[in-house]
């Protein structure tokens, strides 16, 4: 990290792309301006590295939400378009998201901080989505199972978002509560976790993931009497949101 910075940044966040999570960028949110290493090489002072937010008019600087068009990255011979990253207080969410552990944490020890929000039209190969030339998008967005997304003081604590890593189906926000014999909500995600809380990079799964593909859940209750066999039941997911 000290080959790109003389004076430690505020706050980092390093992301990983491809399968193997080779390629490495860094970003460094400091005030209206986020720093982009653009072309992985770890040197954040290359042209075009520095970006300007826009424009935020609300009048109270602890409110303020910070947008960054940052657009496209250049890694592992592929070029990743779209790249977009938001950050925004979390005192303006709902009790949902400020009670997670890990906001209230963040708000105790500075009632200004912010959650963070990172989407990118990712060049994937084998996959086409509705992204920028048919990419396939994946976002961070704001929270998953294990909390909000946060950046970090330190190089070392940085949270990491792994981008066109493996992909895998996990339980969208908190596990539900499930009732036998009663109508249940089970939400699920496409895509790639990372290291960290809010980290999880969810695929937007439009043309990407076959229309008549659907998954299948099995779900095992509490057995009805006791030493009885736990009941076993499957159920197929054709609802799309």
């Amino acid at each position: 990290m000290q080959s790109f910075a003389k004076k430690e940044p505020p706050a980092h966040q390093a992301r990983v792309f491809g399968p193997e999570a080779k390629d490495r960028v860094w970003l460094v949110h400091d005030g209206d301006v986020l720093y982009v290493d653009r072309n992985g090489n770890g040197d954040l002072t290359d042209p075009g590295d520095r970006v300007a937010a826009k424009a935020d008019h609300a009048s109270d600087a602890a409110d303020r939400a910070y947008q960054f068009e940052v657009g496209e990255l250049r890694v592992g011979g592929r070029v990743h378009k779209a790249l977009t990253v938001a950050a925004s207080a979390i005192s303006q969410y709902a009790d949902s998201v400020k009670d997670l552990p890990n906001a209230k944490a963040a708000v105790a020890a500075d009632p200004k901080a912010r959650l963070y929000y990172v989407s990118v039209d990712l060049d994937k190969a084998g996959l086409k989505g509705l992204g920028i030339g048919a990419r396939i998008t994946q976002l961070a967005a704001i929270r998953d199972g294990n909390g909000v997304l946060l950046f970090a003081d330190k190089p070392a604590d940085a949270p990491v978002i792994h981008f066109g890593g493996p992909l895998q189906v996990t339980i969208y926000g908190d596990k539900p509560v499930l009732r036998l014999g009663r109508d249940n909500d089970l939400v699920l995600v496409v895509g790639t976790p990372g290291r960290g809380p809010g980290t999880f990079a969810m695929l937007e799964y439009e043309e990407a993931i076959p229309k008549k593909a659907f998954p299948k859940a099995e779900i095992r209750f509490p057995a009805a009497r006791k030493n009885g066999p736990p009941i076993r039941q499957v159920v197929e997911l054709k609802q799309r949101c």
